[in-house]
């Protein structure tokens, strides 16, 4: 924890390189709002305590220092400079050919580093080189920024640095700490590795036991006491630590405001941290325009994708849900970059006030879904609630990776209260079987033509707001509920129709 001025940061640069070999990382504190040649003690006095400190650490990256390499027996040379800039920082830095980045070991992962570091370290090695064995017609060429530009272009196809982005994040149940990584196999924790390749970790340590009393009253409070639904929960939040998708599912919980909707996906993203990622409710409903795969590049590597703020009215992008719930490869490109395709290894997880219309009522939505209600709303809302649960964090991912576990034993075990909600949201959105129970006498010996049927259902979609369609899509859903083409039904020569159902003789309208 440097004094806050020049002497006191340059100090804390010569601790940490003496200390290079002699431990395994280290951090560097900076504390906040400290006055010009503040230190510590300023901090306390100021009213900081001992478990603000902790936050604080928790936050700031570890660092490796790098190895002691003797310079000058490299020559300074742009090659020579690259290959002491490899000696000094192979077990520090690699370089992403995919992505053009490079990736600093920061102690508990690797990050992806945006301010030219490693150009900055070719520079430094260049003067410490070329300082203790060479001509100043050298020194004068080698203080080019081409030069540092060449040493670097040199150091980055070097085998100890060079990867590809294949390399990251390959094991869905190891997870990311701010100090060591957590096996979710086991749920204990170990020290981090640099060959584990994680580059992203979660917002705070785990607590050793999952105390966290405001965590449990608010589920508590916001389920009605539904010890079942409380469980899905923390199994959900634990399948949620790891990059495994095998559940193909959402969780879309519903309410009205002020019921804990918010408090709660704040909470889970907040302490999922680097893992978690928010993306626009538009990315998931359907609208008149393309959106651009921007959108779903920035997904890649994600754990967990939220949205919140449904319009009431609005439909699900269909195709879209399938394809990021369904473990299918996605291809997806940053603006003005090329395409790339990734396997998503997160679970969505949104919230609204409003269910939005889902036109396909097929097997493959039905297994996606997870509709939760939280329609309690509390007798004395606390509007500090979520700054409160901060300090819970820890206990809740120890909470979350006990459910991450459950979940490996168990897998999502659905309470009734979610399977409830869920089948009762499908049947809302099935207006074809709502048709099929007004309109129709479904029967194995009825049978009717196309056109008579088409004419019938597309004026029961129209009274009921839903789209026609077109009679081929209208034939296809027929068929996928099992009713049989046929020819001449009725009699009607020339004419194809369905076999199993027919339109009431009385107009379902006049009854």
């Amino acid at each position: 924890m440097p004094d806050n001025d020049d002497p006191g940061r340059k100090h804390a640069d010569e601790v940490c390189k003496s200390l290079s070999g002699l431990v395994e990382r280290l951090r560097v504190l900076t504390l906040p709002d400290l006055p010009i040649k503040g230190d510590v003690v300023d901090w306390l006095r100021k009213g900081g305590t001992a478990q603000e400190l902790q936050r604080l650490a928790d936050k700031v990256e570890q660092k490796a220092p790098a190895a002691q390499v003797d310079i000058s027996a490299f020559p300074p040379t742009e090659d020579g400079i690259a290959l002491a800039f490899e000696a000094r920082f192979a077990d520090q830095l690699r370089y992403d050919h995919n992505v053009g980045a490079w990736f600093e070991w920061a102690g508990s992962h690797w990050k992806r580093e945006e301010t030219r570091l490693a150009y900055h370290w070719c520079r430094t090695i260049a003067r410490e080189l070329v300082s203790s064995n060479s001509d100043g017609k050298t020194a004068a060429i080698m203080a080019r920024a081409s030069a540092a530009r060449g040493v670097e272009t040199f150091a980055q196809t070097a085998r100890a640095f060079a990867v590809t982005s294949a390399i990251w994040d390959t094991d869905p149940l190891l997870l990311g700490t701010p100090d060591g990584t957590v096996d979710l196999r086991t749920t204990q924790s170990r020290t981090a590795r640099q060959e584990d390749y994680i580059t992203r970790h979660v917002a705070v340590r785990p607590a050793e036991q999952p105390n966290c009393p405001i965590w449990d009253r608010f589920l508590f409070d916001a389920t009605g006491g539904d010890h079942e639904m409380i469980r899905f929960l923390r199994a959900w939040c634990g399948y949620c630590l790891t990059g495994d998708t095998r559940e193909h599912a959402l969780l879309f919980i519903y309410g009205p405001g002020g019921n804990g909707k918010s408090v709660f996906i704040n909470t889970v993203a907040g302490i999922l941290g680097d893992y978690a990622s928010n993306a626009a409710m538009e990315t998931f409903v359907a609208s008149g325009v393309d959106r651009h795969p921007t959108d779903l590049a920035m997904l890649r590597g994600a754990r967990l994708v939220t949205a919140s703020e449904t319009e009431e009215g609005r439909p699900w992008a269909e195709a879209r849900i399938k394809q990021l719930t369904g473990g299918d490869t996605i291809t997806a490109r940053f603006m003005r970059q090329d395409f790339f395709q990734y396997r998503p290894t997160f679970k969505l997880m949104i919230v609204g006030n409003h269910k939005p219309i889902l036109h396909t009522v097929d097997e493959a939505m039905r297994r996606r879904f997870n509709i939760l209600g939280f329609e309690r709303r509390p007798e004395m809302p606390d509007p500090r609630l979520e700054a409160r649960l901060r300090d819970e964090w820890p206990a809740i991912l120890r909470w979350m990776i006990e459910g991450a576990y459950d979940w490996q034993m168990n897998g999502l075990v659905r309470p009734r209260a979610v399977v409830d909600a869920t089948a009762e949201y499908f049947s809302e959105q099935d207006v074809l079987g709502q048709w099929l129970d007004t309109a129709c006498n479904v029967s194995p010996e009825h049978e009717d033509t196309t056109q008579a049927l088409f004419a019938s259902w597309s004026e029961f979609a129209k009274r009921s707001g839903e789209e026609i369609g077109s009679a081929k899509r209208f034939s296809s859903a027929l068929q996928k509920r099992g009713f049989v083409l046929c020819r001449n039904p009725k009699g009607a020569r020339g004419q194809r129709g369905f076999r199993g159902l027919e339109v009431k003789p009385m107009s379902w309208a006049d009854q």
